[in-house]
């Protein structure tokens, strides 16, 4: 009995597994999917002619807290939070008798009717010193009247949040979801 060496083997199988090999297409995007013998499929990652060398880099913390600088009587909204498919929209600054009026919307894109929602709010002056720190509920249904409540893939106009600081030219503005009733 002969023995086939190793090389001629492996070669062998190569040629063998490609033969009994699925049929590849390419998609009209540019794509390439192989067609498997047994009715499924896969998409082929496309070959890389060159080698990346891989970055190190540093990924930064996500958390629920969220900063921004307010400029008053600015036209844009000055920051959004996401909290478990809730968006809230806090809009453009302005000052009005002594206070930061800030208005909010709110967008509930979950599966679940919204009951409460509470921000947590900081407001430091430009050089990162603190003025105030208050819990504001932003929207308040009533329980048990369904009426009331956020409806899944709705939007509302949310309650006005007064600070009452010195007047500045800008603010920081540091902001968290810290209370989410749903239903």
């Amino acid at each position: 009995m002969k023995c086939i060496p190793t090389s001629v083997a492996i070669t062998l199988i190569a040629i063998t597994a490609n033969a009994a090999a699925s049929q590849v297409i390419e998609l009209e995007d540019g794509r390439k999917v192989q067609l498997n013998d047994d009715f499924t499929w896969q998409y082929i990652q496309p070959e890389n002619t060159h080698q990346e060398t891989a970055l190190a880099v540093a990924a930064p913390i996500i958390s629920s807290q969220r900063g921004t600088t307010l400029t008053l009587e600015s036209s844009k909204p000055s920051l959004q939070l996401s909290d478990s498919g809730v968006d809230i929209v806090i809009g453009a600054a302005s000052y009005q008798n002594g206070k930061v009026v800030l208005p909010t919307a709110i967008t509930n894109q979950s599966s679940l009717s919204v009951i409460n929602v509470q921000l947590k709010i900081e407001l430091l002056d430009s050089q990162g010193k603190k003025l105030t720190e208050q819990e504001t509920t932003v929207w308040q249904s009533i329980k048990r009247l369904a009426d009331t409540y956020l409806r899944p893939k709705t939007a509302a106009e949310g309650k006005v949040i007064e600070i009452e600081v010195p007047r500045a030219e800008s603010y920081q503005l540091i902001a968290t979801v810290s209370n989410l009733e749903t239903r």
